[in-house]
């Protein structure tokens, strides 16, 4: 009986563990609007095709862009009134530190020298302020348009592009799925035994030994695949995904 039962264990350890995954893109992502306005451009024919890197949504940026052309000609301007106040600032100065200590100049003399100066002063450091304040208004400007210009990476693939030319989209509207199809991802729920002997097994995917990686081992069972402890893969990018992948643990 105790052969019996150590031959029978000894056979379980040689049986291999079948498991069933779609090949799934490794990264899918849904890009979502951050701003709001109507589309102007849509190239909806680039849905199903890999990314040239070129535009793909245009959401109206006339507006945004007038207001950043006369925005950057304030800057500019403001930068000129600074560099004049900055040497009137130092004339002040200067005129004030040679009779601050000085006998023959009366307390009103001085105090007269000393408020030119402060008023020079505190003017330089309203133009400076106001200066950041419209440089923080350009980038927002700048970034606002970006929104608005919709562009993917090459490496990407255009699984669906949700709006069409004419339509309004607001904050947080789908705009593009895209997914990276450089790599395939497997997702299985193994047995606690598989979970133990998974590094030290050799995986067959569909009955061939193929490159694989491990990306993800929970050691903690799935809520709904109860008996199950996910795991994911990685793996070379078949011809064409989400078909059925068979994975053997042996």
């Amino acid at each position: 009986m105790k052969f019996t039962l150590l031959f029978l264990f000894s056979l379980s350890q040689l049986i291999a563990h079948e498991y069933y995954s779609k090949a799934e893109p490794v990264f899918q992502y849904t890009i979502k609007s951050d701003i709001s306005g109507k589309v102007i451009f849509c190239d909806e024919f680039k849905e199903g095709k890999n990314s040239d890197g070129k535009l793909i949504i245009k959401i109206d940026d006339k507006i945004d862009k007038i207001d950043l052309n006369t925005t950057i000609i304030e800057y500019n301007n403001l930068k000129d009134m600074i560099l004049i106040s900055r040497k009137l600032y130092k004339i002040d100065k200067t005129a004030y530190d040679k009779i601050k200590d000085s006998k023959t100049y009366s307390k009103n003399q001085k105090d007269i020298k000393l408020t030119k100066m402060l008023s020079s002063k505190t003017n330089l450091l309203n133009q400076e302020n106001t200066l950041a304040n419209i440089f923080f208004k350009i980038q927002t400007l700048k970034d606002k348009i970006k929104k608005k210009n919709i562009k993917i990476s090459k490496k990407y693939y255009i699984y669906k592009i949700y709006p069409r030319a004419g339509d309004f989209v607001n904050f947080g509207t789908p705009l593009l799925d895209i997914a990276d199809l450089s790599h395939a991802k497997l997702t299985i729920f193994v047995t606690n035994e598989d979970l133990k002997k998974l590094k030290t097994s050799h995986i067959l995917i569909n009955d061939k030994s193929i490159k694989y990686k491990i990306v993800k081992m929970l050691k903690i069972a799935d809520t709904q695949n109860i008996s199950g402890y996910k795991v994911e893969l990685v793996i070379p990018a078949p011809k064409f995904f989400s078909q059925l992948v068979k994975i053997e643990i042996k």
